[in-house]
């Protein structure tokens, strides 16, 4: 579950530091950069072996 978590965390960061670098300066547009963030974190967090 702890993995789960920082996986969830890390996407969710580097989503928002993905979107500011592309010049995504609202908040709508960092709340989306950190919702693809959590999904792709979620994807790669279920690919791990158990």
């Amino acid at each position: 579950m702890l993995t789960i978590l920082s996986f969830l965390f890390a996407g969710a960061l580097s989503g928002v530091i993905i979107a500011y670098a592309m010049d995504m300066k609202t908040p709508k547009e960092l709340l989306q950069g950190a919702a693809g963030g959590l999904i792709a974190g979620f994807l790669m967090a279920m690919m791990l072996p158990r």
